[in-house]
């Protein structure tokens, strides 16, 4: 599904500006914007600290990684690939132990 863009000024589609004009009509009538400016929109990522340790023949010590993502099961995703391309070691993984902590908003643009 292809995203639209949205006016920076008046916040209509694209498809709502004609010669980088908005045509959009709302209940006062016009929307009076007369040049189209999209919006520049970020993703909605925030910061979590994830734990992850291995099991091989015993668990190897907790690896700590700073991660950005939008969700935990994400952010899960993300460390175990790191983690498991910085591991020393080639054995087989049995299993893994993952714990994901978010940073809070403030403490992260800090």
């Amino acid at each position: 599904m292809p995203k639209i863009e949205i006016c920076r000024h008046c916040h209509h589609a694209s498809y709502a500006h004609v010669n980088e004009e908005c045509v959009a009509h709302d209940q006062q009538g016009t929307c009076g914007c007369i040049r189209f400016e999209t919006l520049q929109r970020k993703p909605r990522q925030r910061t979590w600290i994830v734990s992850v340790s291995f099991f091989e023949n015993r668990w190897t010590p907790d690896v700590s990684l700073r991660i950005q993502a939008s969700t935990s099961g994400g952010a899960a995703l993300k460390a175990v690939r790191q983690a498991n391309r910085e591991r020393t070691s080639r054995r087989h993984i049995l299993q893994k132990k993952i714990v994901a902590i978010p940073v809070p908003r403030s403490a992260a643009t800090a």
